[in-house]
């Protein structure tokens, strides 16, 4: 039996979202997989729909947030300093650790440390992702000196795989061998729109989820905008504010994909997961910008050719002034064609080459 293990970053839950998406398109059958994360146990299964075994595993740090939005870039190179200051040794003992677990295929969304143990084995190895952290280093702590030697060593080690499959839409990465683009990469949800309204036991006509990622944020609760005939969702955590309009996710007993689909709107940021989710199981968003973060001109070109989107800063986020852009976008059809994503079974069928061979 071929045993596949797949390294997942825990920067946000949007590699996640990726890689189960591929996982779940795999043929089940004969393959034992192993799951290497700090993602919460009930978070993946509740994501990856075959058995799998789960080492808890922490190999990148991606970047260090001030919050949802913001990049802490002093404490982001500092921990890259310390990680790479003895990267040979670290490579050496994840070699090690792939080595005990008698490895068929090395897939990463997106850690670079087991990549490079992986070259070290002569081991086949398939990169997945949207980004990659070289080029986001780069462009956060590339100016700050000693840089240069940290970027080379993460570029090296993603140079070394098999292939790194972009799903749509990518962000650039010139620097790259051996590059594949595929389809979007997107979970279709279950409507249940009916059972929304039914478990609020309210006369609300419109659901907005809320949600920036798996990095916390504090919502101005206080000031939020009160709309007639609107209920407001927000993640379990985010809500310390009691109001007959405002929701927990946890209240409605749905998986999150199945909870986006039912909604009217969500108000998320940046990032692959959400966004492409939204599209595909055409959700209008407001989605908070991020400005620096490199991944954004690439998400926002796609979002803006193929769904119904209106970007906003934190500002207007504080300020309530937001609704405008909500309000036009509750009460617009979707005019934009509908997007199947098929990039998840496009990198299964990668992944079971690879595996075959």
């Amino acid at each position: 039996m071929p045993h596949l293990v797949v390294d997942i970053s825990a920067h946000g839950f949007g590699h996640l979202a990726q890689t189960a998406a591929v996982l779940n398109a795999l043929d089940q059958q004969n393959l034992r997989l192993t799951i290497r994360s700090k993602a919460p146990l009930a978070i993946l299964r509740e994501r990856i729909h075959l058995p799998f075994e789960l080492i808890p595993h922490q190999q990148d740090k991606g970047m260090i947030m001030s919050d949802a939005l913001r990049v802490d870039v002093p404490k982001t190179f500092a921990w890259y300093q310390a990680f790479h200051a003895n990267f040979a040794v670290r490579v050496e003992q994840a070699a090690t650790d792939l080595e005990a677990l008698q490895v068929d295929l090395l897939v990463a969304n997106v850690p670079y440390l087991s990549l490079a143990a992986a070259q070290r084995l002569n081991l086949p190895t398939i990169a997945l992702c949207s980004l990659n952290w070289a080029d986001v280093f780069k462009s956060y702590c590339g100016h700050l000196a000693g840089a240069s030697e940290i970027y080379t060593e993460i570029l090296q080690a993603y140079q070394g795989v098999a292939c790194f499959l972009q799903p749509t839409p990518s962000m650039a990465m010139p620097s790259l061998l051996r590059k594949q683009a595929i389809a979007p990469i997107a979970s279709l949800g279950n409507p249940q729109t009916e059972r929304l309204r039914t478990v609020t036991k309210q006369c609300f006509q419109k659901f907005v989820l809320v949600g920036l990622g798996g990095i916390g944020m504090r919502f101005p609760l206080e000031a939020w905008p009160q709309l007639s005939g609107v209920a407001w969702i927000f993640d379990d955590q985010s809500l310390y504010l009691g109001r007959e309009d405002l929701f927990p996710v946890s209240h409605f007993g749905l998986s999150y994909i199945d909870l986006l689909a039912s909604c009217d709107a969500i108000l998320t940021k940046t990032g692959y997961g959400t966004q492409t989710e939204a599209v595909v199981n055409q959700i209008p968003a407001i989605c908070v910008q991020r400005g620096d973060w490199p991944e954004e001109p690439y998400l926002f070109a796609w979002h803006q050719e193929h769904g119904e989107v209106a970007f906003v800063d934190w500002g207007e986020i504080q300020t309530g002034s937001f609704v405008e852009n909500l309000q036009s976008l509750l009460n617009r059809t979707w005019r934009k064609t509908r997007i199947v994503a098929t990039g998840e079974q496009e990198a299964a069928h990668f992944i079971q080459r690879a595996l075959a061979n």
